[in-house]
């Protein structure tokens, strides 16, 4: 037996001893813990041992690659035998690297800090030649150094270099992969970087920015500015917005973005971009470009993107862009066809809109007294004096529906309307379709009887007078009424749309046929209806003698306060151009009817009769 202590440090060992290197320390540290000799063999199995827990601490060390405290000289004089569980022909068995949705992957290499940079990067660079090489984001953590790559050719051929590079102190250089992005920390010192590497890229005489690949820029190498980021992406377009608004041309392709969400607002910070180029991306649904449908974009590359594999035929591809793009004339480096749209050389003003068109200004008396009339009996206890207001012939149809985007939930019902709701598309037999079309002055206004008593308000009402002639008038009016149904708690508002068909009768005239729609009123239209007041109770219908002259009918005349009065005098005001005195004058002399001053005012403005002090403010 040896004396103690002859052979247990046998100055070989110490000389061969990887002092500056704590890699074999550390395990053998651990070790004691684990129940294993300095040897490497297990202790015979405890009273609680389980054999699994022994092939879990094997497949822990394979995969972490520990070494086992041999030296140098004994790791070379005994060679490695093969991982029967890797199937590899010697060293640690290699795992298989996934793709990454994004494909960015983290590179790790323990150690690697104690090594010269460049010496690192060129061995790296030599063994992956001929793909292309270009590390981003490289940093430090005690021994361990770090850095991003952002294809999945170069990850897998780092992974498969794990121990196959010598080491200038014997050692084999370990790589780690693994997939994943650095996060993202927008420093002042960062923004300073970024606003470098874009100036560099900045076209001034095209005033075009190009930041293709913009992560892969030498000048960033030592960050990380994936424009997949949204962060990062937003941070570069206020960069853009602070220095470069005027700017008309921008490259994002080879970005990787993904998503578009959190540029809503770009055409506020950019509104001459009109040429942008997204190829070569990862964007999926031609609806992602919704937020940028505010940029005035004539020339637009999409190509490489999921999108465009979604699309057989081209012209479906190129309507869906121009219903994001109208005015894109170039798409994917093609030439498209012109848009259709106005010939107009250059933009116009429309004039302004008004609530009243009358085809024929000769027969805005007819069509007031008319109007004014037949609400009045509609509105009244009693509706049967409206017999006379249809012709015999009459023919009468109602649809209903809840305003677009409205849940009927929290909305008032449509019920009683519903039920005889002609609606040719969801009323498919014939027999109710023939049902619900009412025949004959009677049926109508039988119909109109069991409607829900209503106020409509006259001051909503807009009219458009679409054909005139001595046999006919086709007359459109909308408006709000108030639902006076006993029994609710509030009445409801609705809004209405009614096509007449008005034809000579006698002296007089009457309705020939009508169209009624009926629908909730908005909330805005609500908030703007009956600003005067409101007389609920329903009055005493006047008589209706069969087909009056027009001329014999007296017009109506609204009663109105002195806010309701003052709020017109603005929007006259407003509208017109005039002055107050004016426009108080002007509603003054209509009784206070808007419509009908209004229309005055157009008239006389086009023989040019109205004063220039009217228009003195």
């Amino acid at each position: 037996m040896p004396k103690p202590g002859k052979y247990n440090n046998p100055p070989w060992k110490k000389q061969f001893n990887n002092e500056h290197d704590s890699r074999g320390n550390e395990f053998n540290n651990h070790r004691r813990g684990t129940g294993l000799h300095t040897n490497g063999h297990f202790k015979p199995a405890k009273k609680n041992w389980n054999p699994h827990w022994g092939n879990a601490l094997r497949a822990h060390l394979d995969d972490e690659d520990i070494d086992m405290g041999v030296s140098n000289f004994e790791r070379q004089k005994k060679p490695i035998r093969g991982n029967k569980r890797h199937g590899t022909s010697g060293g640690r068995g290699r795992r298989k690297l996934l793709e990454s949705p994004t494909n960015w992957f983290r590179v790790t290499l323990p150690y690697g800090n104690k090594y010269d940079k460049a010496f690192v990067l060129r061995s790296l660079l030599e063994h992956v030649t001929p793909i292309p090489f270009a590390p981003v984001a490289w940093s430090t953590d005690g021994n361990f150094a770090t850095f991003y790559v952002d294809d999945y050719k170069l990850a897998d051929k780092l992974n498969s270099l794990d121990r196959q590079i010598d080491c200038p102190d014997g050692f084999k250089l370990a790589i780690r992969v693994h997939s994943g992005s650095p996060n993202v920390d927008i420093t002042d010192s960062l923004k300073a970087k970024l606003k470098a590497a874009m100036a560099n890229r900045y076209d001034l005489a095209n005033k075009a920015l190009d930041l293709t690949k913009f992560h892969a820029d030498p000048q960033l190498q030592d960050v990380f500015c994936a424009l997949f980021k949204p962060i990062m992406l937003l941070t570069v377009i206020d960069i853009m917005s602070e220095n470069i608004p005027e700017l008309v041309a921008l490259n994002l392709n080879e970005n990787r973005i993904q998503v578009l969400n959190h540029l809503k607002k770009i055409d506020k910070k950019l509104p001459n971009l009109k040429i942008l180029h997204l190829g070569n991306n990862k964007i999926r649904e031609m609806t992602m470009l919704d937020p940028l449908s505010g940029l005035p974009i004539v020339e637009v590359v999409l190509d490489g993107n999921p999108l465009c594999t979604k699309f057989r035929e081209r012209e479906a591809y190129i309507s869906e862009v121009r219903k994001r793009f109208p005015k894109v004339i170039k798409l994917d480096g093609i030439d498209l066809p012109p848009p259709i749209g106005f010939d107009i050389a250059e933009e116009v003003r429309l004039p302004p809109s008004v609530q009243t068109y009358l085809c024929n200004a000769e027969a805005q008396g007819i069509v007031r007294q008319f109007l004014e009339q037949y609400f009045q009996v509609f509105d009244s206890g009693s509706r049967q004096p409206l017999l006379q207001a249809y012709h015999e012939d009459a023919k009468f149809s109602m649809t209903s529906a809840y305003p677009y985007g409205q849940n009927p939930k929290n909305s008032s019902w449509l019920n009683w309307y519903n039920t005889d709701s002609r609606n040719i598309l969801r009323v498919q037999d014939h027999d109710r379709r023939l049902k619900l079309l009412k025949q004959g002055n009677l049926a109508v206004v039988s119909f109109l009887s069991e409607m829900p008593q209503s106020k409509h308000d006259i001051h909503s009402f807009t009219v458009d007078l679409n054909i005139s002639t001595p046999q006919l008038l086709l007359l459109n009016v909308s408006g709000m009424f108030r639902e006076l149904r006993s029994g609710h708690k509030t009445a409801p508002i609705r809004h209405f749309f009614r096509s007449l068909v008005i034809v000579p009768a006698g002296s007089g005239f009457c309705i020939a046929n009508e169209q009624l729609h009926v629908s909730n009123a908005t909330e805005q239209q609500a908030k703007l209806a009956f600003k005067t007041p409101i007389i609920q109770t329903p009055q005493p219908a006047p008589e209706l003698n069969a087909a009056p002259p027009a001329a014999a009918i007296p017009p109506v005349v609204p009663m109105v306060d002195d806010n309701t009065k003052q709020q017109m005098i603005q929007t006259m005001s407003q509208q017109s151009g005039m002055n107050l005195e004016w426009s108080q004058k002007c509603l003054e002399e209509t009784n206070w009817d808007f419509n009908r001053a209004a229309f005055i005012f157009t008239e006389l403005q086009k023989q040019g009769t109205i004063p220039a002090e009217a228009f003195v403010k």
